[in-house]
């Protein structure tokens, strides 16, 4: 909310102002601003975006509970990451921005909770349903929607969670991921506050 509030009312919302405020766009990763594979989960092109996505947020804090803040952290920020990663080669002249493949990642851990019984069947099967009705949105709406940034963060969601429930439970091993997640997202965002974009691209 503070770099919505802050920064891009700075930097305006246009599409240049986007980038300016960190947005991803391929091009600009293959200029070397690999910054923006973290940055971009800061940035949302409008007050409803962001709105959405911290209600979504909301909506699934029991994966905090159930999982501790640390691992709910490094979640977030490594199901982004892999979405961010992924959208590059499917969509290499689209600007894109939000944190739709960090949330993804917490839905997709909630979803593997689920489906190994740490929740009642009937919070599985609603979660199932919201899944389906968002591969039909994803559908209808290839070309503005970052799909692969839903796929990849949900899918490190359920791979990381099963991770966490058969072999990573160590409390450590996830504080020191959580806080290196935070490290570099803050890193991204000084970066990006320090490189112009370039006269050409």
């Amino acid at each position: 909310m503070f770099w919505y509030l802050i920064v891009e009312t700075i930097t305006g919302k246009s599409t240049f102002g986007l980038l300016r405020a960190g947005a991803l766009y391929p091009p600009l990763v293959e200029h070397g601003q690999w910054f923006r594979v973290l940055s971009t989960m800061f940035v949302h092109v409008s007050l409803w975006h962001i709105l959405v996505n911290m209600i979504s947020l909301w909506t699934l804090f029991a994966v905090e509970q159930a999982l501790s803040t640390p691992v709910f952290i490094a979640l977030y920020v490594i199901s982004g990451a892999v979405g961010s990663l992924l959208t590059l080669p499917i969509s290499p002249d689209q600007v894109s921005a939000g944190a739709s493949g960090a949330i993804f990642g917490l839905f997709g851990a909630m979803l593997a909770l689920a489906l190994m019984g740490m929740f009642p069947p009937y919070v599985r099967n609603q979660l199932l349903m919201v899944l389906a009705v968002n591969v039909v949105i994803d559908i209808m709406n290839l070309g503005t929607i970052g799909w692969m940034a839903h796929l990849g963060g949900l899918a490190t969601g359920m791979a990381l969670t099963y991770g966490f429930a058969k072999w990573l439970r160590n409390p450590r091993f996830w504080t020191v991921l959580a806080w290196i997640c935070s490290l570099a997202c803050g890193l991204s965002l000084v970066w990006d506050l320090a490189t112009p974009l370039p006269l050409s691209w």
